[in-house]
């Protein structure tokens, strides 16, 4: 291993420590209501270090690859969200507030590139896991997948479903204008409709980046089929990790804030993925039990 490697590594480490200690004392303040007129600034810096934490997982695992990947769903993100927050399309007519500084151009909040980042890389590692692919070699990656694009578009909307509620009505991070609906906190359906494109957008993005960096490991370790079968991704939980912890956060702080319905949509999908996680394991259990008693 590289000591370019084993820094970026490090980094990585760092970095969840210091979200490890920040994560339980937001949830807290926020759910309780108790954050402090100074500490507004927090929620962004959350973001914001999330982010960056999931761009320098993609730089560990996918080199200059997992690089360019991370700006390009930066850069894209960015300029749908600038595009919205200006002309009202595709999401529908809202504005960013004051609370998420700084702001570029002032329009849209340095966090919310990152946020994407975030959304984007975490939701494809839950859709992996449901697909079974979440441990598999580099090597593996060579083409893009369109079921993976799709699951990671379908987790991403899913954690929007809980997102947009926390971030309008309890942390007020940006607002919806003109007469929209009722239906869901006063959130028109435009929004989830352009939450699910754009993040088939940025998935498509980051796997055409991964399958470029496993064709190019396959063609490195060509003569070594022992390290290129070894070359697994560095903490293949962490995209997992964070989009619980969030999903946590998020399922919590409505519950205590009053919107149950969202708390509702988190929570079931926190039981969705502990019975896919939970059932083969029982299962497995079951027959080694039966092979036991039969023996």
């Amino acid at each position: 291993m590289s000591h370019q490697t084993t820094r970026l590594r490090k980094g990585v480490a760092a970095l969840f420590a210091s979200y490890l200690f920040i994560y339980p004392w937001s949830i807290a303040l926020i759910a309780l209501d108790r954050v402090p007129v100074w500490g507004t600034w927090m929620g962004g810096v959350l973001l914001l270090l999330q982010g960056s934490l999931m761009g320098l997982w993609l730089i560990v695992n996918f080199g200059r690859w997992g690089a360019f990947a991370s700006l390009w769903i930066l850069f894209l993100s960015w300029l749908v969200e600038h595009t919205g927050a200006t002309t009202g399309f595709p999401f529908g007519a809202f504005s960013y507030t004051e609370v998420l500084q700084p702001q570029i151009f002032g329009v849209v909040p340095l966090a919310i590139p990152f946020a994407w980042l975030l959304v984007v890389t975490t939701a494809m590692g839950v859709g992996e896991l449901i697909l079974g692919r979440e441990n598999r070699p580099m090597a593996e990656d060579q083409q893009v997948s369109s079921t993976k694009v799709l699951m990671a578009a379908v987790f991403a909307l899913l954690l929007d479903v809980t997102i947009e509620p926390f971030a309008v009505h309890i942390n007020g991070y940006w607002v919806w204008s003109g007469t929209p609906d009722d239906i869901y906190y006063g959130i028109p359906l435009s929004n989830f409709v352009a939450w699910f494109v754009t993040s088939l957008l940025l998935s498509w993005v980051l796997l055409r980046y991964r399958a470029k960096a496993a064709r190019r490991r396959e063609a490195a370790y060509a003569l070594d089929d022992v390290q290129r079968d070894a070359a697994h991704f560095f903490w293949p939980w962490l995209p997992v990790t964070l989009y619980l912890t969030n999903l946590t956060m998020f399922v919590l702080v409505n519950l205590s804030r009053g919107q149950e319905f969202a708390a509702l949509v988190g929570g079931l999908i926190m039981l969705a993925l502990a019975f896919h996680w939970a059932l083969p394991r029982l299962a497995r259990r079951m027959r080694e039990t039966e092979q036991e008693s039969g023996a």
